[in-house]
């Protein structure tokens, strides 16, 4: 199930999102601020994710190949270039922290740049298990971030990336697909939430000799209740209430008795 990420400090600390492994290759600063820019990005306001392709199909061209390559870029001191998550078929890359600016969109000062997170596709291997990834990717960080919408490269500059998906003309099913994943992540979200108070009310319900077939309310628990079956647990907690009332009237007229007899007033 894809949940809402834990996030320390721009490093995402979860191990798996729905059992995509993550790794961590944050990139070291080196010389000049050009992968690691090193200047804030608020996540609080940040606008979304931007989707790329890393434009690379080359069979050993995956995730950590590409963290390798931009730490290279970063101690060379030349290249403006960077981007947060790489994702493969295997696997999720993080290679910048999510609080930190990168130079991806194309659009220099705007906000393609300065307020969006890079997630880069990459193309070496079964494109569609790293593009379903990305998918899933994308809907945890909306789960995390709730104001987040999804971009492409080609929203900010022009430029046509991700240009698989494009190429398909299914960047519209792309988005679809991800907000069915955080729509329904919202649903189990919700259900867990609802299970222990409806398993609860059917035990306490069973402990009170409401009800007598335990296990048929249990398998029932989230189905609409016959008005046949309402009668009854009215008829049975009205018949409990009243043998409560009566056992307490018994106990209160003993408790008189008990005083009168020790005060010598009972003959």
């Amino acid at each position: 199930m894809i949940q809402k990420l834990t996030v320390l400090n721009g490093i995402i600390q979860d191990a798996f999102i729905d059992g995509i492994p993550v790794k961590k290759r944050i990139i070291t600063p080196s010389g000049k601020n050009n992968v690691r820019t090193l200047i804030p990005l608020d996540l609080n306001s940040a606008l979304g994710i931007t989707n790329h392709n890393t434009a690379n199909e080359s069979p050993t061209a995956d995730g950590e190949m590409h963290a390798k390559y931009f730490q290279s870029v970063e101690n060379a001191d030349e290249t403006y270039t960077g981007a947060h998550l790489f994702v493969d078929e295997n696997a999720i890359i993080q290679a910048l922290p999510l609080d930190e600016i990168a130079y991806h969109a194309g659009d220099g000062k705007g906000d393609g740049n300065r307020r969006t997170i890079a997630v880069e596709i990459c193309e070496n291997g079964m494109i569609l298990k790293a593009e379903e990834n990305a998918k899933k990717l994308n809907a945890a960080l909306i789960l995390t971030y709730p104001q987040f919408k999804v971009y492409k490269h080609q929203d900010w500059s022009g430029k046509y990336c991700p240009r698989v998906i494009l190429g398909r003309n299914s960047w519209t099913n792309f988005v679809a697909d991800i907000e069915a994943y955080v729509e329904s992540a919202g649903k189990e979200t919700s259900k867990s939430l609802e299970t222990p108070w409806k398993l609860g009310g059917v035990q306490y319900a069973r402990d009170e000799q409401f009800i007598e077939d335990y296990e048929y309310w249990l398998a029932n628990i989230d189905n609409s209740m016959p008005a046949w079956a309402v009668f009854i647990i009215i008829q049975k907690v009205t018949e409990k209430i009243r043998q409560e009332l009566l056992d307490s009237e018994e106990k209160a007229l003993e408790r008189i008795q008990d005083f009168l007899r020790e005060s010598g007033g009972e003959k």
